[in-house]
């Protein structure tokens, strides 16, 4: 196992922070970091629903992303992620009760 001082872990920590918010640039990754975002949160909050990942594409009439799940129904859903920079905040909900 290697041992590294308290020093060199916030340097790595750091670092790896950095590395997170620039290769958020590249639009793919965006793409990526929105899927995931949705895809914990789905996961978290309607586990019961059994929801499967269709697709995300970004919408430049809001500039943020929309990442869409269907149900065994054929429902689909849209979820709405921002920013387009990093987009981890669920902006819209679709199951959500409050508007």
């Amino acid at each position: 196992m290697i041992r590294l001082s308290r020093t060199k872990k916030v340097m790595l920590l750091c670092f790896a922070i950095i590395l997170i918010i620039v290769a958020n640039r590249i639009s793919t990754v965006q793409h990526l970091t929105a899927r995931i975002a949705t895809n914990l949160y789905v996961n978290l909050k309607y586990q019961d629903l059994d929801l499967e990942y269709q697709n995300v594409e970004f919408s430049p009439q809001f500039g943020d992303y929309s990442v869409a799940y269907k149900d065994k129904d054929g429902k689909v859903y849209g979820f709405m992620v921002t920013p387009k920079s990093m987009p981890v905040i669920i902006l819209h909900d679709p199951l959500s009760e409050t508007p």
